[in-house]
């Protein structure tokens, strides 16, 4: 079901991943959500290292509340007139919606943003909705922008290409890898890998393919590549493995 896929938060009702790995507190979890949303809202919001520390012991809601409000700036341009000074380019989008997040309650004061503070707009326009904060983002598409960052800074020689539903390595002189990626939680006697292992079939059957790995998160349990053969390829060239893909470097310091 497709609430069970988002994560994040809707006011104060937070909606986190069961426990998994060593992700097994409430304030762990938090600080996985806050470094995975890097990697979705990058072009305008990132919560540093110490940030996802420091916030992962209040409320999703108050975190991104407290990003807000940092990344405005101190002074702003107030005016109750129609006039601005010819020098300042106003952004109208930018002010209404600045505007309508800080005057939500009491909007006796007009604020005026230009171009500098679009990003900070942007922000605000993805988790403030209808005056109430909320922010949910499908884990799946969390853990394949993770691996997708991953793999581009561990093949910075390799060509990485993001296919949306999968990932591409290939060089001039490697004929490639495909990595699909799904957030599941993977039982080593009974994996769930059902809908990506058919993909990987179809792309090997294709001869698009004959290496493809079925990228999941590490737990507990699951801590080894498991080979998987398939028996309507058995006379085909081919390589598939459910690999544990690790989040653990988001909570060391």
């Amino acid at each position: 079901m497709l609430e069970n896929n988002l994560i994040g938060f809707l006011g104060n009702k937070e909606f986190l991943p069961k426990d998994f790995d060593e992700f097994n507190s409430t304030n762990r979890l938090r600080q996985l959500f806050l470094s995975l949303s890097n990697n979705i809202l990058k072009s305008y919001c990132h919560f540093s290292k110490y940030e996802q520390k420091k916030l992962s012991n209040c409320s999703l809601e108050n975190a991104f509340k407290y990003k807000i409000k940092n990344l405005l700036p101190i002074n702003f341009i107030k005016t109750d007139k129609k006039t601005i000074s010819k020098n300042f380019k106003i952004c109208i989008n930018s002010t209404i919606i600045i505007n309508n997040y800080l005057n939500s309650t009491n909007k006796k004061t007009i604020f005026i943003s230009n171009k500098h503070l679009l990003p900070i707009a942007k922000l605000i326009s993805i988790c403030f909705i209808n005056n109430k904060m909320q922010l949910l983002i499908d884990k799946h598409l969390l853990f394949h922008e993770f691996v997708l960052k991953k793999i581009k800074k561990l093949h910075s020689d390799k060509i990485v290409i993001d296919l949306g539903d999968s990932i591409c390595i290939k060089s001039k002189d490697f004929i490639g890898l495909k990595i699909y990626t799904s957030w599941k939680d993977i039982e080593v006697k009974k994996p769930n890998i059902k809908d990506e292992l058919e993909s990987a079939i179809k792309s090997i059957k294709k001869g698009e393919f004959y290496q493809i790995y079925l990228a999941y998160p590490k737990n507990n349990e699951f801590t080894k590549q498991i080979p998987v053969y398939v028996d309507e390829l058995k006379n085909k060239e081919y390589q598939i493995k459910a690999i544990p893909y690790s989040l653990r470097s988001i909570i060391k310091n």
